[in-house]
């Protein structure tokens, strides 16, 4: 087969595919292949021809992003960040071709895997207490937060979003149905700007009800003002989660509580619904994950008391 010679570049085969993307996706979405694109694979192939693009180049690219340090600090890029620039050479490569700007070539990737894989851990109970106790000892709409998530699971972002008209405090329960984040755009003449965005969340099942304890209801009805009001904040105007974020590690310094993340306080929850012996399609209800498995390989895991008496189980039964 006749080789084709376009020179076409990849940065603008990417611009191209910008464009079209840009109609059906979310602003954030829109945003994070952007923050790719720009950061991440033009500085690399941008310059170079379509015609002279093929697995090996792309494959190459791949183990290079995922082993040199970001541009910010050092460290290796998450493997988040590794799939989601796949994602994007993939999706870029087949419009190419689709379009009849290059030939076929194979987008069968791989990427080394990173034996020092954060590990978001879950709260102790005695943490847990900890924070609570705080939380309840010094009352304020931020603190409500950091309960409110403990109790339900609630991602930052949805918290961030999160208003009093969200919650029904007759049939007790709190619609998530929208997320907060800033996002990273560039504007007309290509230099970077952040902005808030406040969208649905990513997938459908994000798009939750969640039930609320009726006790935790009428401790909540000491905060409301009005139902315009975000929660966390208790103005008109939201806190954005990086500002929220901040705050929450400032009360984990104050109470000597380590190696916590924000999301520690969802993986907690989480644990804690799974270790009372809840079932794993209501948890990952509550969760609004997209499928049980992502519950089933995030939080299903056993503790080695438990396999121990797996181990003894057995040895009785041959014995």
């Amino acid at each position: 087969m006749k080789k084709r010679k376009s020179k076409l570049s990849y940065s603008n085969l990417a611009m191209k595919w910008l464009e079209k993307r840009e109609n059906f996706v979310k602003e954030s979405t829109y945003a994070n292949y952007a923050c790719i694109i720009y950061n991440h694979l033009i500085p690399e192939i941008g310059d170079m021809p379509l015609s002279k693009i093929d697995n090996e180049i792309l494959q190459d690219l791949i183990i290079k992003k995922s082993k040199e340090g970001k541009l910010s600090n050092k460290g290796k890029l998450s493997n988040k960040t590794v799939r989601d620039m796949i994602g994007v050479l993939k999706s870029t490569i087949r419009y190419a071709i689709n379009n009849g700007y290059m030939d076929v070539i194979d987008l069968n990737f791989y990427y080394p895997y990173d034996s020092n894989k954060s590990k978001i851990c879950a709260l102790t109970k005695n943490e847990q207490k900890k924070i609570i106790d705080y939380c309840m000892n010094n009352e304020c709409e931020k603190n409500l937060g950091i309960i409110l998530s403990l109790y339900t699971g609630l991602r930052i972002g949805e918290l961030c979003a999160l208003k009093w008209e969200d919650i029904n405090f007759k049939k007790n329960y709190v619609v998530i149905n929208k997320t907060l984040q800033r996002v990273y755009l560039k504007d007309k003449y290509g230099y970077g700007i952040t902005k808030i965005t406040i969208t649905s969340p990513k997938t459908k099942n994000a798009n939750r009800i969640v039930p609320l304890n009726s006790e935790f209801i009428d401790y909540l009805k000491k905060f409301k003002k009005s139902d315009e009001n975000y929660i966390i904040s208790g103005k008109i105007k939201y806190i954005e989660p990086r500002t929220f974020r901040k705050y929450f590690y400032k009360v984990l310094t104050s109470l000597e509580i380590n190696n916590v993340t924000f999301h520690s306080l969802r993986h907690t929850f989480a644990s804690n619904c799974i270790r009372l012996g809840c079932d794993y399609k209501t948890v990952s209800e509550l969760l609004g994950h997209s499928s049980i498995n992502i519950t089933l390989n995030i939080y299903v895991h056993s503790e080695f008391f438990q396999k121990k008496k797996c181990i003894n189980t057995v040895y009785k039964e041959l014995a």
